[in-house]
Parts: C-alpha cells; sequence; structure tokens
C-alpha cells in the first residue's frame, strides 16, 4: 500500500471516529489533541510533537488543563487545516 493511500485511509478513520464520538461544532471552535493533529495531518504523535507542533510557524498551542501544572494542549482545528494547506508540497 502506498503512502498516500495508507495517509488518505487514517483521515478516513479518523473523520469517521470524530462524526460518531462528537457533537457537529464549527472547525473554527473545535479543538484538537496532538492526536487528532497528528492523524489530520497523516504523522505519528511523536513525529507531530517533535517536528511539527514546535515549528514557529505551526499554530500556538492552548493549555486547556486548569492550571500551569497540569498541561492539556489543544490546537484550532480551522487553524491547523489552514497551515497545513499552506504548506508547499516537496517531493
Amino acid at each position: 500500500m502506498s503512502l498516500k493511500c495508507k495517509i488518505d485511509r487514517q483521515r478516513a478513520n479518523h473523520l469517521k471516529l470524530t462524526m460518531r464520538t462528537t457533537p457537529k461544532v464549527a472547525d473554527n471552535k473545535t479543538l484538537w489533541d496532538s492526536n487528532e493533529c497528528a492523524a489530520y495531518l497523516g504523522l505519528s504523535k511523536k513525529k507531530f510533537m517533535g517536528d511539527v507542533a514546535c515549528k514557529r510557524t505551526f499554530p500556538k498551542a492552548r493549555n486547556v488543563g486548569g492550571s500551569e501544572n497540569r498541561t492539556n494542549w489543544r490546537w484550532v482545528a480551522s487553524d491547523v487545516m489552514s497551515w497545513a494547506l499552506a504548506q508547499k508540497i516537496t517531493h
């Protein structure tokens, strides 16, 4: 199976799971955790956190953990989607 097919399948599975388990919310109000961001981008969580989330151009995360001692990072889904579309495709 090609990498493109694998990524498309991961995204489709992510969308099916998201549609079944969460209420319909606008993308500009939906918050994604690192697993959801990684799935959308077709990456592992480790690759996403190590190589993508730390980029200056990537949208800033929000700590929704309730305190500074507890971190629970989330990204606005529409910001992640816009960032992904703006990236240059290199082969």
